[in-house]
């Protein structure tokens, strides 16, 4: 939090607001369906789509020319950049992540239940973050800074 600079201050203070809304929206004396096995379907289906969906989009798009930029948290996550688009997706990984587990630690600890949704909520965020960093460890597989794809590579010999 030393490195944060205004942008990422105010960021965690957005994500701080809309987790304390969700807690307040929430009605904690409603009973759910315990409807677990549906839920837990979702959230592996969905985590496997978002985490092979993330590295297959950048890549197509790279070969088209478009760069793509790791992201860092004191950037404004509302931009029209297509290289800085990661930065939209961290935030609302984070944001997911921390609304997703305050509701289902609160809904466990009030109601004993499991709570599905908001289960899907955290590991959507989850998931997203793992797409990113798979989706830049794909893009820049070499280390070296500079992309890897069909266009640019190097690595045959001349005769």
């Amino acid at each position: 939090m030393k490195n944060w600079n205004r942008t990422g201050k105010i960021k965690s203070l957005v994500i701080l607001i809309f987790c304390v809304l969700s807690i307040i929206i929430r009605d904690f004396d409603e009973k759910t369906d315990t409807n677990d096995e549906f839920y837990i379907g979702l959230i592996i289906v969905n985590f496997l789509f978002v985490v092979i969906f993330f590295p297959l989009g950048t890549k197509f798009w790279s070969l088209f020319g478009s760069k793509f930029e790791k992201p860092t948290w004191n950037e404004n996550p509302i931009t029209f950049k297509s290289s800085k688009c990661f930065n939209f997706f961290q935030f609302i990984a984070y944001w997911f992540m921390s609304a997703g587990l305050i509701n289902v630690l609160l809904s466990g600890i009030i109601n004993q239940q499991f709570d599905g949704e908001n289960a899907h909520l955290f590991f959507g965020g989850l998931s997203l973050l793992i797409g990113i960093k798979l989706s830049l460890k794909w893009l820049n597989k070499g280390g070296s800074g500079r992309e890897k794809t069909v266009a640019n590579n190097t690595s045959y010999e001349k005769p």
